[in-house]
């Protein structure tokens, strides 16, 4: 399903982004709230690899639907530096994986 490659990237990003996705789903369901630090550490060190990285991404017209149309959500040119922030930033979604989301399909060869 997912076409990634095992890198030194895959080996750092893909926990990281678990684990600070992990955190904000048991802050929730203990009724807690992060107040935003899990939000702030994903936008520094996640975007910041998200730039480094600089990868181009090219989208390919064939297929349509829903995962197609998620992945370019985080994968594109601009979109790929705001839109999982934007949505950790909303209270009780930010508890969804999307740093997860994001490195995943950042990570996926083409």
């Amino acid at each position: 399903m997912f076409n990634i490659k095992f890198t030194p990237e895959t080996f750092f990003m893909l926990p990281f982004a678990i684990g600070l996705d992990l955190i904000g789903i048991l802050l929730v369901l203990c009724g807690l709230d992060d107040l935003g630090v899990t939000d702030v550490i994903g936008i520094a060190f996640i975007n910041t690899w998200l730039i480094l990285r600089g990868k181009q991404v090219i989208h390919k017209q064939g297929k349509k639907g829903s995962i197609n149309d998620a992945k370019k959500f985080f994968t594109g040119k601009t979109s790929k530096f705001f839109g999982a922030p934007l949505l950790e930033l909303v209270p009780y979604l930010g508890c969804l994986p999307f740093w997860t989301i994001s490195v995943i399909f950042n990570l996926q060869e083409e």
